[in-house]
């Protein structure tokens, strides 16, 4: 599967005819093959092959928390019986047991809040989190979990907020503090807002939305397409029905440029958990709602780098375009930064690359001037300086000088 190359490996399907195919660590590579799902004959060779070289153990530490799979990489190591170092071991080991610990609180916080938000008559779906556990893996073991999403209604979001606060949260993004005119200016440009509950401190985002650009993605059917998945016996969570939850995690994935393994490995393994012809149902129901880049970046990253199965017919139709090799190679250099141990957004001008690919998305001139808005006013500006209501033009001319004074003396991340 991988040609050697000294330290570093490239991966085989496209380095015969990529001169731009991207050096990935050995260790950034061991990690992608224990993100390979379901078990198999496949996925264990995958992972002895890339275990085979001299593998630094530390930094696979550093690259498999960073990436945020560290239940996939328990379970790979494990059923591939590889040689690890006993405190690399044991450090994995107790991670994964703190993330099925975790996951198995917030499976019983999510069905809590479900049946007060029924009680009130209040529709809802969670997204990602623990029922996007069960659908991809069929264990709430296997995927990092910190937070509940939590969907609601536009109109019902109110209503929404106070049963969360009711519930024991308090809001902390944005701020308790912030006045009633940066609140009122901060709403269009949100999407959600975080709350923590008081005593066991797990946060929760309520949405009202899950893009900011309105012309990214319809959703106005999503609530209503819902269904429930089963976590034990007759207990279950409402989540996205399934094309609009495939569709829902390639966009997002896109529009943070698959930075994380994590992101990318749900993908996969929703990709194979049905008929060979899934893919490309998948990716035809995305197109037919005008996501069709965003899910063919998915799909040739997954082929990439989890190894997933695409039709020929479709990889070529891929491969021919300029923006998908583009979007490509823009988000294997977020996914590898570091050599994947480190976040875009932690190196200087890491994330401007990204921010760029966000307008090839879609193909639709709303879009763009939304997505140019979306880009021309930031919430930290607003936060930062308050200006009055007939003033408030200046926010995009002051763009780029408070981007500029916030970084003025951030330092640039390495790998340690």
């Amino acid at each position: 599967m991988w040609a050697i190359n000294s330290s570093v490996l490239h991966f085989a399907p496209y380095a015969a005819r990529d001169s731009m195919a991207p050096v990935l660590s050995r260790e950034f590579l061991l990690v992608a093959a224990c993100s390979i799902w379901p078990p198999s004959q496949r996925r264990t060779d995958a992972i002895r092959k890339a275990a085979a070289g001299s593998i630094d153990w530390d930094r696979f530490l550093r690259v498999v928390r960073r990436h945020r799979v560290v239940g996939l990489v328990h379970d790979g190591l494990s059923r591939a019986q590889i040689g690890v170092p006993p405190d690399i071991a044991r450090k994995i080991a107790e991670q994964a047991a703190a993330t099925t610990r975790e996951n198995l609180a917030l499976a019983a916080e999510a069905v809590r809040l479900q049946s007060l938000f029924g009680e009130a008559n209040l529709p809802i779906a969670f997204v990602k989190g623990v029922s996007l556990a069960k659908l991809a893996y069929g264990d709430l073991g296997l995927r990092h979990g910190k937070d509940l999403d939590l969907l609601v209604t536009p109109q019902s979001f109110p209503a929404a907020a106070v049963l969360v606060e009711r519930a024991g949260y308090r809001r902390f993004d944005p701020p308790a503090e912030i006045s009633d005119a940066q609140f009122r200016l901060l709403m269009p440009m949100r999407k959600d807002f975080r709350y923590v509950h008081e005593d066991s401190q797990r946060e929760l985002e309520l949405h009202w939305r899950l893009f900011l650009n309105p012309h990214f993605m319809n959703e106005t059917s999503l609530l209503g397409s819902s269904r429930i998945v089963p976590l034990s016996g007759n207990i279950g969570v409402r989540t996205l029905g399934e094309e609009d939850l495939f569709i829902y995690l390639c966009a997002h994935g896109a529009l943070h440029w698959w930075y994380q393994l994590k992101w990318l490995a749900d993908v996969g393994a929703l990709l194979v958990s049905g008929p060979p012809s899934s893919v490309e149902r998948h990716y035809r129901a995305a197109e037919a709602r005008g996501l069709g880049r965003p899910a063919a970046l998915a799909i040739l990253l997954c082929h990439r780098l989890l190894d997933t199965e695409v039709p020929d017919g479709l990889l070529a139709t891929f491969r021919a375009s300029t923006t998908l090799r583009w979007l490509e190679s823009t988000a294997l250099s977020a996914i590898t930064a570091g050599k994947g141990e480190i976040e875009p957004r932690d190196v200087v001008f890491g994330t401007t690359r990204g921010s760029l690919s966000c307008f090839l998305l879609r193909q639709n001139w709303r879009y763009w001037l939304a997505e140019l808005k979306l880009h021309s006013v930031c919430e930290a500006d607003v936060l930062t300086v308050s200006l009055p209501a007939r003033m408030r033009f200046l926010y995009p001319l002051l763009r780029l000088p408070l981007w500029l004074w916030r970084h003025r003396a951030r330092p640039v991340s390495s790998p340690q």
